[in-house]
């Protein structure tokens, strides 16, 4: 690199204001060290179904870890929520509590998450703030609850569009630097027609710990890939950057996409295709200001995982493979580790360790597959080539 490309990079650095060594991410070597992979919980019952975990980090730095469990024969299944802990960061995990909940049904597999954590955010005081799916019935709508007493309890009901109006999907909310939170949900306006293709990835902001949220901000149109399913990790200059999971429909309902044929699938599908999308959404002021969306070095791989890191660089973490970006997702390197369990979630702990955490098997019908919870632990070692 010469002279003069160092200082192009040294300005692009000021402009974008984001990551250093923004525009230098070929000079870094990035690894993984110390990983580790184990289970960490699985059902009473074998084969065991245990499913879309949340994971939070409480103030005083317990890690806490839901997910859903279902039991029982076939015909009359038994659907909890357990709840799993660690006051060591990780090293040993203990059951402190299983709630019954409702189950449903969806393409033949039974899901029950209405009181799950996952996409929880946690407040320096505590409280806990986390986005619940709208049950099964379109009527319904998704909505918001807090907790003040560590998840014993819920608040009421938030609701952020009128439920006669919209249909919406939040799913993960994230507490910025400045403790606002932003919140992302998939939105549907029920006079748009079909809810598959008309679907909007949108977020929303509250300034006052999750008790009112602003005005949505779409980020996608329908037309760039629809799905309740996006992340995003907040830069040091305040911008967000996001990864999305973008599912394309058919035109018509006869049309075969070219991996439905491959899998000898017959009509109807239920999507196209899959491909992540990525962009940046710029701080300005008190509101933000959703730049573009472009196709992102990644391939399709469940719900994305985003996350920046205490070593200056982003991650993203998936079953396929884990990368890595220092120039905003211009190029993605992979980490020489195994991809992630389904579904993922992560925190970076103080000491500098990564904690990924998520199930072993896929979108399993109950009793197909011996499910279990595992986790992964590794460090990043982050040098200049």
């Amino acid at each position: 690199m010469g002279y003069y490309d160092i200082w192009t990079a040294i300005i692009g650095m000021v402009f974008v204001g984001a990551i250093s060594s923004v525009s230098l991410g070929a000079e870094l070597k990035v690894e993984a060290i110390d990983y580790t992979q184990r289970v960490i919980y699985h059902s009473p019952e074998t084969p065991g179904y245990t499913s879309w975990i949340g994971l939070w980090q409480m103030a005083d730095g317990r890690l806490r870890c839901d997910f859903t469990q279902i039991t029982g024969p076939k015909d009359k299944p038994v659907a909890t929520i357990p709840v799993i802990e660690s006051k060591d960061n990780g090293s040993t995990w203990t059951q402190i509590a299983d709630a019954p909940t409702e189950i449903t049904l969806s393409d033949g597999i039974l899901v029950a998450n209405k009181d799950s954590n996952r996409g929880t955010a946690v407040l320096p005081d505590g409280t806990l703030v986390r986005p619940t799916t709208p049950p099964w019935d379109m009527k319904e709508t998704g909505y918001v609850e807090r907790s003040t007493d560590g998840g014993k309890t819920w608040s009421a009901r938030i609701y952020l569009l009128p439920a006669d109006e919209y249909r919406m999907w939040p799913t993960n909310i994230r507490r910025l630097r400045d403790d606002r939170l932003v919140l992302f949900a998939g939105v549907w306006k029920r006079s748009d027609g079909d809810l598959q293709k008309r679907m909007t990835k949108n977020m929303f902001v509250s300034s006052d710990k999750g008790k009112t949220w602003g005005k949505p901000i779409q980020l996608m149109t329908a037309e760039e890939g629809v799905c309740e399913e996006s992340d995003f990790c907040e830069l040091p200059n305040g911008d967000l950057f996001w990864v999305h999971r973008a599912a394309h429909f058919p035109d018509h309902e006869t049309d075969i996409s070219p991996l439905a044929a491959k899998m000898g699938s017959t009509p109807p599908y239920s999507y196209w295709y899959s491909d992540r999308m990525q962009g940046i959404v710029h701080k300005q002021g008190k509101t933000f200001v959703p730049g573009k969306c472009e196709p992102a070095g990644l391939p399709h791989s469940g719900y994305p995982m985003v996350m920046y890191t205490k070593e200056g660089i982003i991650l993203h973490l998936a079953t396929d493979c884990i990368k890595w970006t220092s120039d905003l997702g211009k190029t993605w390197t992979r980490l020489d580790i195994p991809g992630t369990p389904y579904y993922p979630k992560a925190i970076q702990l103080k000491d500098g360790r990564i904690v990924v955490i998520g199930h072993n098997g896929s979108d399993d019908k109950y009793g197909t597959v011996d499910q279990s919870i595992q986790m992964q632990v590794f460090r990043l070692k982050v040098s200049r080539k």
